[in-house]
């Protein structure tokens, strides 16, 4: 039914012509002023309640009487009428079973639990004339958040980002087909070149990803909902990522988790899979132009249990458990339904029933293809009985085909369904480790008296590890942002995936020296130092060759000095451990894999939820308040005036580069002493005309902003901070001859 969509079928006739027949768009803003001061206070008052707009609104009317603002409906509509931005919602299950759209659109009760679709107090009062939806989800289709994204001057030019890099790419790899030397974004991968190189993908076109995860509104009442969002390719990732350029996709409400994922993503992607055939419309204001535009779905990204929903696979614990669906053989304990993507065979597995195969080269891993996909899936959906679709699916592990399948514009299944480097490495991995060091229960289970040489971090090592790490804090400059709390007492409640970032990742190589033994140690540095590079803004061809040859090894070692082709220890090997020996290959194919993983989701997540006001309806709360963010990011990309922009902080001085001295300053020369002086000398012999400069005359400031809107402070100022926890704004590098 994805397949067949029609945006006839979608809109009305008034909806459909302003979708179809885009107007010359004016780069200023409405004329009225009263109606412009409306559209400034709904837009600067994002985040507040409705209350404080209408006090804001009478007030204004107090002091300027001639000044008639609209009322908060009134402006709230004025914004959609302007944005274009239109919101469907459609009923679903009260238990969240499933959407009743596509095939279930006609049913009156969800055929998984029974429950009515409606309030049946209205049906029966009305004698089953009034049928009021007991619940509801949001959609918020991107055809018109994409438009409002051509119809300004500078937002077009942001939106033919994706074009120009790809034909400064395009130079760069002439006419041979040998990677790139340098990967810095999406675009750099392999499979979005090879599109544009077979003519998929062309200069109009709009290249999406698909983002979805759940999320937690309330830290301390049941209050789980799931979000989906699309993410633009087209524009730079020094702005693709922001949350003025992200396109909301839908609001899906809790608290029971989606049973039928795909009927809750059918009317976003029906949307998409129309705009696939019949093109979007649009007003280029940067050359001035209509063009139709083809949208392209590029990658689907998701966490582990979400995506096997979306892929149709069965899941990380089945026999071929792979996210990618590379097709490597798990092996399961004896009476064990888990499988464990476990490379050396156990000791006394050789005539194990599903798990006896012999050890898996890691050389030699399995790649996912389309055609091995399309195989296994002929022989799932072509089963004539139960027990042969069990069986056909077990070895197979695909489950069902996908929803995806029906969009004619996608990177082909399986390969769209991406990596998470957010989860996977970071939070999974981390989880894993923190097992074995810790000896917590979860890996203890049938190994629970063999001393282990690795868990170390227990009693008082573990807790003045854990106080160890908290003072390493004030040494983390402010720009690594969230810095790890104690992990001995926070790690099991909300230790968030940006702590475990910069523990693990980040201070790990030296809070873990000493402490570790040495094999382990060594072998933890290893894996550092890979994800290290692959977290990179920019990989050159030899780093991530380098990084392939450590997470080979890596994952290789851990099987051999954690495991020992213990049967008993077959449940270490989790598939965040294989789903290391993909990284690189993926950066190869899709680029710096930092620029699609769900770390955007998280931060789309934390602002929505920062914006909830209504605590007893916060599903409904949520969909409004995100309604009013797609209509705010339409209104601030058609008129960029709209949203205020900062200047440079009073009595800064611009240094020419992206560089900005700031505040506080010396207020008379600074004298110098003998050693300062013989440095700045030192700093200055090599500029032309050195002698002119004046080096007498010195004035101190306290912060300096760099081109990545990072400061640094002084030593100068940074000694006066008083807080013995005060971050470390100061950072040295130390060149000699021999680095």
């Amino acid at each position: 039914m994805v397949k067949e969509a029609t945006l006839k079928s979608q809109f009305d006739a008034e909806e459909l012509a302003e979708l179809l027949e885009p107007q010359e768009h004016t780069s200023t803003p409405p004329d009225d002023p009263s109606l412009k001061l409306s559209l400034l206070n709904y837009i600067s008052f994002m985040g507040c309640s409705q209350h404080a707009y209408e006090a804001a609104r009478k007030n204004t009317r107090q002091c300027y009487p001639d000044i008639e603002l609209l009322s908060y409906y009134r402006v709230a509509r004025q914004a959609r009428l302007l944005s274009g931005v239109i919101t469907w919602e459609h009923h679903m299950c009260f238990k969240g079973c499933l959407g009743f759209t596509g095939p279930f659109a006609d049913l009156e009760q969800c055929p998984d639990c029974g429950q009515s679709r409606y309030e049946e107090k209205d049906l029966e009062d009305s004698d089953g004339e009034r049928k009021v939806p007991r619940k509801v989800f949001t959609t918020f289709p991107p055809g018109p958040q994409i438009q409002a994204k051509w119809k300004h001057l500078d937002t077009a030019e942001d939106m033919f980002y994706r074009w120009k890099k790809t034909e400064d790419l395009r130079r760069e790899r002439g006419q041979s087909d040998d990677p790139l030397n340098i990967y810095d974004d999406i675009l750099c991968g392999k499979a979005y070149l090879d599109l544009v190189d077979d003519g998929s993908i062309t200069e109009y076109d709009t290249v999406l990803m698909l983002s979805i995860d759940g999320a937690q509104l309330h830290e301390h009442k049941e209050s789980n909902c799931w979000i989906y969002i699309w993410i633009l390719v087209d524009i730079g990732p020094d702005k693709r990522y922001k949350i003025r350029n992200i396109l909301p996709g839908g609001i899906i409400p809790g608290p029971y988790a989606p049973k039928d994922l795909d009927s809750f993503l059918f009317p976003g992607l029906a949307h998409v899979s129309a705009l696939q055939r019949e093109g979007l419309h649009i007003w280029d204001a940067y050359h001035r132009r209509r063009a139709i535009s083809l949208l392209y779905l590029f990658l689907v990204l998701a966490d582990a249990v979400a995506m096997a929903q979306l892929s149709g696979s069965v899941g990380h614990h089945g026999r071929k458990g792979c996210r990618l669906l590379c097709g490597l053989l798990g092996r399961n304990k004896i009476h064990g339904a888990h499988y464990y993507p476990a490379l050396l065979r156990p000791n006394g597995f050789e005539t194990h029933r599903t798990s006896s195969h012999p050890d898996i080269d890691i050389n030699s891993l399995p790649i996912p293809t389309p055609q091995g996909y399309k195989t296994d899936l002929f022989h799932i959906i072509s089963s004539r009985t139960e027990t042969e679709y069990k069986r056909r699916r077990f070895n197979a592990g695909i489950g069902k085909p996908s929803i995806f399948a029906g969009m004619s514009r996608i990177l082909p299944l399986p390969t769209c369904f991406a990596g998470d480097l957010m989860h996977q490495p970071v939070l999974n991995l981390a989880c894993l480790l923190f097992d074995l060091w810790c000896a917590r229960p979860g890996a203890r289970d049938h190994n629970r008296f063999t001393v282990w040489p690795w868990a170390v971090l227990t009693g008082d090592v573990w807790k003045r590890h854990g106080e160890f790490v908290s003072r390493v804090a004030r040494y983390l400059p402010t720009s690594f942002g969230r810095t790890p709390r104690n992990p001995q007492e926070k790690i099991s409640s909300g230790y968030k995936a940006w702590e475990f970032l910069n523990y693990i990742y980040g201070e790990g190589p030296g809070v873990f020296y000493g402490v570790l033994p040495d094999v382990y140690y060594f072998h933890f540095c290893r894996l550092v130092r890979a994800i290290r590079i692959i977290h990179q803004h920019s990989i050159s061809r030899e780093q991530l060759a380098t990084a392939h040859e450590l997470l080979l090894q890596w994952v290789l070692d851990f099987e051999i000095i954690y495991c020992d082709r213990n049967p008993d220890r077959l449940h270490f090997v989790r598939q965040c451990v294989h789903s290391l020996t993909h990284l690189a290959r993926e950066t190869h194919r899709l680029g710096p894999l930092w620029l699609s993983s769900q770390w955007t989701m998280e931060r789309v997540i934390g602002y929505l939820g920062s914006l909830l006001r209504q605590p007893s309806n916060p599903f409904r709360n949520l969909a409004a308040q995100t309604k009013r963010v797609a209509h705010t990011n339409a209104l601030v990309a058609m008129w960029p005036d709209f949203e205020r922009t900062k200047g440079d902080p009073h009595g800064s001085e611009d240094l020419g580069n992206s560089y900005l001295l700031l505040g506080p300053k010396d207020t008379s020369h600074h004298q110098l002493l003998p050693i300062e002086r013989e440095a700045l000398n030192i700093f200055f012999s090599g500029y032309p005309d050195a002698e002119d400069i004046d080096r007498q005359t010195v004035y101190r400031w306290g912060r300096l902003r760099i081109p990545t809107e990072q400061v640094a402070r002084s030593r100068w100022k940074e000694l006066e901070r008083c807080s013995d926890m005060a971050r470390t704004d100061r950072n040295v590098k130390v060149c000699t001859e021999s680095i």
